[in-house]
């Protein structure tokens, strides 16, 4: 196991300490709060600690960066609190070192325990305690992975049963739909093991309907089965403009035969929750729910690092 035989990959991230993160130049006015700075600051994915109090503008997350140096770090804790500065700590990495970890979710049941997945469809299980991220094992491979595949968005969701499943998804590109893949998944003390895909469907957006359109840019699924994904655009220029939007994508559902199933809208039927214009310049790349229809957005915006927000979903 890698935790028996930590890696030289220790030292990442090990001269950085906690601190708290200014709002920046657009001020808290708009309910934005930076939590990284510059072009290796952004929120790629985001997960809400287990157990830990939510409330009007209170949180504690851990959020995943896609940097793909050596020394650059991967995995940082965000403490929320109503009229305070963030306090980001970037976290030691041990372990196999992931390049570009795209999506992160908790494991339901277990604190401290989370999948953070990477843009070419590696799986890390990590645990996060004692200030540093430890991958639990080798990353194991998402089940019908691709060569050229980008993976933007993971969930995991338990259901009444007491069984686990996990959703994925490719973000697309512009013609090229996002694809979205459901299976079964077992994650013990040290590994995890998926099933066989269930369920594939195909998944477009409306909006953003410019530059490039990435349809999913973060995936999760709620409580009662609804699939929540956000889509960016993406001018590649590091100053933006960025376009975002949130939606209401359908249904995770298990069949009799224990399955899972999706049953995910067309782009016909789809309508912005939340909207967010060039005008806004943000690339939302991560969502977290809380209770009733309160949510946190994370951003990558390039060159303006990373940003969360409070909002209700639905304006």
């Amino acid at each position: 196991m890698i935790r028996n035989a930590i890696l030289a990959s220790a030292f990442l991230c090990a001269s950085l300490v906690t601190a708290p993160l200014a709002a920046g130049a657009d001020g808290p006015s708009d309910g934005w709060q930076r939590v990284g700075s510059g072009i290796l600051g952004g929120v790629s994915g985001m997960a809400l600690v287990e157990g830990a109090p939510v409330g009007h503008g209170l949180a504690d997350a851990v959020v995943v960066r896609d940097n793909k140096g050596d020394r650059e770090a991967r995995v940082a804790t965000v403490s929320l609190r109503p009229g305070q500065d963030p306090v980001v700590r970037e976290l030691a990495w041990f372990g196999v070192v992931p390049a570009d970890l795209e999506a992160l979710d908790a494991v339901p049941g277990s604190p401290g325990h989370y999948i953070a997945v990477t843009g070419r469809g590696d799986a890390y299980h990590v645990v996060v305690a004692h200030g540093r991220a430890t991958a639990e094992a080798d990353p194991v491979a998402l089940p019908g992975r691709r060569d050229g595949d980008d993976y933007e968005g993971f969930a995991l969701h338990r259901d009444r049963s007491g069984r686990t499943f996990a959703v994925w998804a490719t973000r697309g590109s512009g013609d090229r739909p996002a694809v979205v893949y459901a299976s079964s998944v077992r994650i013990g003390t040290y590994d995890v093991e998926f099933g066989s895909v269930s369920a594939r469907q195909e998944f477009t957006v409306p909006f953003p309907d410019q530059d490039e359109v990435r349809h999913i840019s973060d995936l999760k699924v709620l409580q009662d089965g609804t699939v929540m994904v956000s889509s960016a655009s993406d001018p590649h220029a590091g100053d933006g403009p960025f376009a975002s939007a949130v939606y209401d994508a359908g249904r995770l559902t298990v069949n009799v035969a224990h399955d899972a199933v999706l049953r995910l809208k067309p782009e016909r039927e789809l309508s912005p929750l939340n909207l967010f214009t060039k005008r806004d310049n943000r690339k939302i790349e991560a969502i977290a729910f809380l209770s009733g229809r309160h949510a946190i957005w994370g951003t990558d915006d390039e060159n303006d690092g990373g940003s969360v927000k409070f909002d209700r979903v639905g304006r």
